[in-house]
């Protein structure tokens, strides 16, 4: 690997690891990154459009109004167009740049997908439908519950969008947010992430406060076929549930990744994912690939349907981002590499020095890779841009 360029972003003394650590987004000629930075001594959150060629800045843009930190801002491609959250939903078209909502949202989005010309998203308490040709919204939908759990993920679900409200799961007309039916359980607080069967059987993720896990259901006699569950003190953290053949996943509060067999819902396995997984667990060719937290954390690589470990890349200041490349994982630390390791024996391709800890994500497209280094008493902080040799 070898560094192209590198684009200079504003630091000074008061710079924190988490500034740095927003999307990055290549179109085309363009690369959009959103970070904060330290101006006049004030925190201001920017939109930088770089050119991808050449490292220098075509456009910045200042948000009038900062509500999220860059970790949790987002862009999503339509079309010729660029969604962008950054607390604000807002539309980039060229380089012109517009408001996609101008209703302010009461909390941040906690989940959000995109189907046809409709983008759905979740706050704590709310469902919402915008229309992103016309800029408007098409519905709202408030789904609030006794038990203050947020909503959580929501979930595209045969042409329906699925999430949990009211004490149950819901499935959702698009096209006018009309609840077309509903699921409730006896004594499960939450359902959600609902997967449709051959024999026409859900699976479904579920949690209380003391446990979590998964449960097949039965729709047209409205009953439980099977729940496999862990105990532990909630709220879960990560409401997802992952399909891969015979077999489902889910994450017990980022300390343990459980498989479930989804004939009979017999526990397979269980494996630690301490000190806490810092990433979705990604499932490829049979391997399940997650990076781990902790000052000595991991790239892991487990076989699927075994959950016995392939390998595990150490990393200084654990594994929060990685992109894959062919059969291949880049992933950065804070010795200061950038790392190609093989997804089948975990050893490195190649690597680089670089003259900065890696703080920011890991982007790669075609064969390039884009990230952010840490500076230091001689030089900034640095969006760069390496080419995979």
């Amino acid at each position: 690997m070898e560094i192209l360029w590198k684009y200079d972003l504003p630091t000074n003394q008061s710079s924190d690891d988490y500034q740095y650590e927003g999307p990055i987004f290549v179109k085309e000629d363009n690369l959009c990154f959103i970070c904060d930075c330290f101006i006049d001594h004030k925190s201001e959150q920017f939109l930088y459009i770089v050119n991808k060629n050449s490292g220098e800045m075509r456009k910045k843009f200042c948000f009038p109004k900062k509500t999220v930190i860059p970790a949790k801002c987002f862009f999503e491609e339509y079309g010729e167009q660029i969604i962008i959250y950054t607390g604000t939903l807002w539309i980039l078209h060229g380089e012109k740049l517009s408001a996609l909502f101008d209703q302010p949202i009461d909390d941040e989005i906690n989940s959000y997908l995109i189907y046809e010309n409709n983008f759905i998203f979740a706050d704590r308490s709310s469902l919402y439908c915008i229309d992103i040709d016309a800029k408007c919204l098409k519905w709202q939908l408030q789904l609030s519950n006794t038990k203050n759990y947020t909503i959580g993920d929501i979930s595209l679900f045969e042409n329906s969008v699925s999430c949990y409200g009211n004490d149950q799961l819901l499935f959702i007309d698009i096209s006018n947010g009309k609840v077309l039916n509903q699921i409730k359980v006896p004594r499960v607080d939450k359902l959600f992430n609902p997967i449709r069967m051959k024999d026409g059987s859900l699976l479904i993720g579920f949690t209380n406060w003391s446990n979590a896990g998964i449960l097949r259901y039965d729709v047209t006699a409205k009953k439980v076929i099977w729940k496999c569950s862990r105990s532990f003190e909630g709220p879960l953290l990560r409401r997802k549930i992952f399909l891969q053949n015979d077999l489902v996943f889910w994450v017990k509060n980022d300390t343990e990744l459980i498989c479930v067999n989804i004939e009979n819902g017999n526990e397979i396995y269980r494996t630690k994912t301490t000190p806490g997984l810092y990433t979705d667990p990604v499932f490829l060719n049979g391997r399940i690939l997650y990076g781990t937290a902790g000052r000595d954390g991991f790239l892991v690589s487990l076989a699927a349907e075994t959950g016995s470990e392939n390998w595990a890349f150490p990393l200084k200041n654990g594994c929060a981002y990685f992109d894959l490349y062919h059969n291949s994982a880049i992933v950065g630390d804070f010795e200061k590499r950038i790392y190609q390791i093989d997804l089948v024996s975990g050893n490195v391709l190649q690597e680089i020095q670089a003259d900065g800890e890696v703080v920011g994500r890991i982007k790669v497209y075609q064969s390039e890779v884009y990230t952010v280094i840490w500076g230091n008493a001689d030089q900034p902080i640095r969006l760069i841009k390496l080419k995979i040799t």
